[in-house]
């Protein structure tokens, strides 16, 4: 259990004070971004997700993954200090900071990716995290990457029963990035707030099931790409994701 002030090696200057602010920010551990709480130093502007503080060695996929403060450099990099070497094995993109590394394997991992659940079920549908794409991403359409670093294929979520409703993690994280400052926007402001509840209200009792079991995962989530435990965010951000499938007629 971590405390509410405490010292971290990667920011020796001041202690850092667990905080719970509302509002978008860039770990300085890991480089990625989050919301609500976080371990800061008000003095330098110096942020933590909660994960970031400890660290401990993990799991992920069967594979023990250890944790590193900076990504191990490529077989054939001659830099001193690389941030271009290594790209997260579970969503493609260059890894920048805090990673977890798996030596049998050689993946890399974002402490947040590293988090990513095995499996997730809605209801009766399971989407299971996976190495291979069966068919197109219902996001970008693309059985590959359309981003992403070329040599790394990506893993995907795969639903059990609908084969149009798979999604890269590379395609959800770019959601949730896309998303997060609408989504603050929707918690901040009552009139935005009332309006999204509309919105949750329409979808919660439509009659396609496949659209409440979408914006449950979409919101499960995202909610763990932000670190974000409340799901509150994950849900609003779920909310706006499934209006814009909704009216481009990806959904129904």
């Amino acid at each position: 259990m971590t405390s509410d002030k405490m010292s971290h090696p990667s920011h020796p200057e001041h202690p850092l004070q667990k905080v719970n602010y509302q509002n978008e920010y860039t770990c300085d551990g890991c480089k990625m971004k989050g919301t609500r709480e976080r371990y800061r130093c008000e003095k330098c502007d110096f942020d933590l997700h909660i994960d970031c503080v400890t660290c401990p060695n993990i799991t992920v996929q069967g594979q023990n993954c250890q944790f590193l403060e900076k990504p191990r450099l490529g077989i054939h990099c001659k830099k001193v200090d690389c941030t271009e070497c290594r790209s997260c094995d579970a969503c493609g993109m260059t890894i920048k900071g805090f990673v977890y590394h798996c030596r049998t394997t050689d993946w890399d991992f974002h402490p947040r990716c590293a988090k990513l659940e095995d499996q997730i079920t809605i209801d009766d549908v399971m989407f299971r995290l996976e190495k291979q794409q069966p068919s197109s991403c219902a996001w970008c359409n693309k059985k590959r990457l359309k981003g992403g670093y070329k040599k790394i294929p990506g893993w995907s979520y795969v639903s059990n029963k609908n084969d149009g409703y798979n999604f890269h993690v590379y395609c959800v994280m770019e959601m949730a990035m896309q998303n997060l400052s609408s989504a603050l926007q929707a918690m901040n402001q009552p009139e935005v707030k009332t309006k999204s509840k509309k919105l949750s209200h329409g979808l919660s009792s439509t009659s396609n099931k496949w659209v409440n079991v979408l914006k449950a995962f979409l919101g499960a989530v995202f909610s763990i790409l932000l670190g974000d435990p409340t799901t509150l965010i994950g849900s609003t951000m779920a909310h706006l994701v499934i209006q814009g499938l909704l009216q481009a007629g990806s959904i129904w």
